[in-house]
């Protein structure tokens, strides 16, 4: 039985979408092939009105977050005490406005994007608009191709009234600056780690660790495992592919396409356990495309695969930390004024 929300027609076009920025990007001469492919994943959504809301904040957060970073690394280049500041008050406040924001998409991928330039300026100074040209350019095949295919591909009785965007709830203000200070810990913490011992794949733990994180502290651990388990379930997906001969373009465009079709009935399917499917195409993908398309060795995937583990595991660390000082400080007040 089909999950909700999803359809074999669903699959073929997300898996269609990814393709088919796959291809553009290349056409293009971009290099991070990778981050086209994941940006038609991400976006693709059977609501073809939820999936313009997402296509439109993700470039407007893109496109504000590379050029707020740009001039902010110029700005902080060479000074590593403003630039670890500059990373926690980032992640803190952006984090912050996601869950209290109707335009909270935008506030992620914004987020996410600061960072990385901030990042990308400490450890590679020279590369920083190139890569910000290029990572704009490379989101904008993935959002484009995900919405010409939806446009194309989806049923043509499905003519619902844009959904309105929802309003965020709105916790109480502890809630938030405790959600803000595990982003922001996070952030200088994984950045500090990867300059310090070189570890692999800061793109992919950046993203990780921002994704998992939830203004409820146990969602955040549950959205955490299920991070690690579609993570678990994609790679092993991923590796298994590429043990295929994807010597031609047809048979490595046939079996990339397959594995999206298989993980999308999660991911576009709703339901409690969809963010399992939802990762487990993100880390399908990371196996299966790199900057020059199909992987020649394995090791760079096997690098950003364990990206998305240490990201996701840093982010977790930080929430049992501050939930276990937040309950403590809750206790202590208590037992100082039992009327409350």
């Amino acid at each position: 039985m089909a999950a909700a929300g999803w359809s074999a027609r669903q699959g073929l076009i997300t898996a269609a979408s990814v393709v088919l920025a796959l291809l553009m990007a290349a056409a293009l001469g971009l290099e991070g092939l990778w981050w086209a492919a994941i940006s038609a994943w991400i976006v693709s959504n059977p609501d073809f009105s939820a999936l313009w809301r997402k296509a439109g904040m993700r470039l407007a957060g893109t496109a504000v977050g590379l050029s707020a970073g740009y001039l902010l690394a110029v700005a902080l280049e060479g000074i590593p005490l403003f630039q670890a500041l500059a990373l926690f008050i980032i992640c803190g406040v952006g984090s912050y406005l996601r869950f209290s924001s109707r335009y909270g998409y935008a506030w992620f991928y914004g987020t996410i994007t600061l960072m990385l330039m901030l990042a990308v300026s400490i450890l590679e100074t020279e590369a920083l608009f190139s890569f910000a040209e290029n990572r704009f350019l490379e989101i904008a095949c993935g959002v484009v191709a995900s919405a010409v295919v939806h446009a194309v591909g989806r049923p043509r009785s499905d003519r619902a009234a844009p959904a309105t965007a929802p309003v965020p709830a709105h916790p109480a203000d502890l809630d938030l600056v405790h959600i803000g200070l595990v982003a922001g810990i996070s952030a200088v913490a994984m950045v500090t780690l990867w300059s310090w011992f070189d570890l692999p794949s800061l793109p992919q733990a950046i993203g990780s660790s921002l994704a998992a994180l939830d203004r409820d502290f146990g969602t955040m651990r549950v959205r955490g495992r299920q991070r690690v388990l579609g993570c678990v379930l994609g790679a092993l997906a991923g590796l298994a592919a590429l043990l295929l001969q994807l010597d031609t373009l047809r048979v490595y465009l046939t079996v990339l396409a397959g594995g999206i079709f298989y993980f999308s009935r999660l991911h576009t399917g709703g339901g409690p356990q969809s963010y399992i499917g939802t990762q487990g195409g993100v880390a399908f993908i990371t196996a299966l495309v790199t900057d020059g398309g199909p992987p020649a060795e394995l090791m760079p995937v096997v690098e950003r695969l364990a990206g998305i583990f240490i990201g996701v595991g840093l982010m977790l660390i930080a929430s049992f930390v501050l939930s276990a000082l937040h309950q403590r400080r809750g206790a202590a007040v208590e037992a100082a004024d039992p009327a409350r």
